[in-house]
């Protein structure tokens, strides 16, 4: 059985621009990036593919063999899931557009690539601004993005 996931929409916005998926996580505050095959992934999970059309769409873009994107993929995904950026869904769950999505034909083939494992980057470093509450969280007089200050500090 194939497995399918789904980006995880209530809590994460994400774009791709120029091959680099851009997430953010909008309750951890972290934010995320994959270039490469990651982006074409993250992609593809948008799209509803499920995990053996996206090991099949790679294995014919990239030099690669097919054991080594497997590993791969199953890396990544098992890493989007952990930050909770992509949940597992199951086949009765995606939309009947999307579970019959077919990945666009090429009249004439591109040469393979040589695969890179898609890597995620995590980025915290901004995550308090992100997580401030711009409304109740910030300083009365300097507004947002300076926080409040705490007790501690007055």
């Amino acid at each position: 059985m194939d497995r399918h996931f789904a980006i995880n929409t209530e809590v994460v916005a994400s774009d791709i621009i120029d091959g680099e998926a851009i997430m953010l996580h909008r309750v951890s505050g972290n934010y995320f990036s994959t270039e490469g095959a990651g982006s074409l992934i993250w992609q593809w999970i948008g799209e509803g593919q499920g995990r053996e059309r996206i090991v099949d769409s790679l294995t014919e873009r990239f030099t690669a063999g097919r054991p080594e994107i497997e590993t791969s993929v199953d890396s990544f995904l098992a890493e989007l899931a952990t930050h909770k950026l992509v949940r597992e869904i199951g086949e009765g769950d995606l939309p009947a557009a999307e579970a019959s999505v077919e990945p666009p034909t090429k009249a004439v083939p591109e040469p393979r690539m040589r695969f890179a494992p898609p890597a995620l980057h995590v980025y915290s470093d901004i995550r308090n601004l992100l997580l401030l509450d711009p409304l109740h969280d910030v300083s009365e007089l300097d507004g947002w993005p300076t926080p409040k200050p705490t007790d501690a500090v007055r």
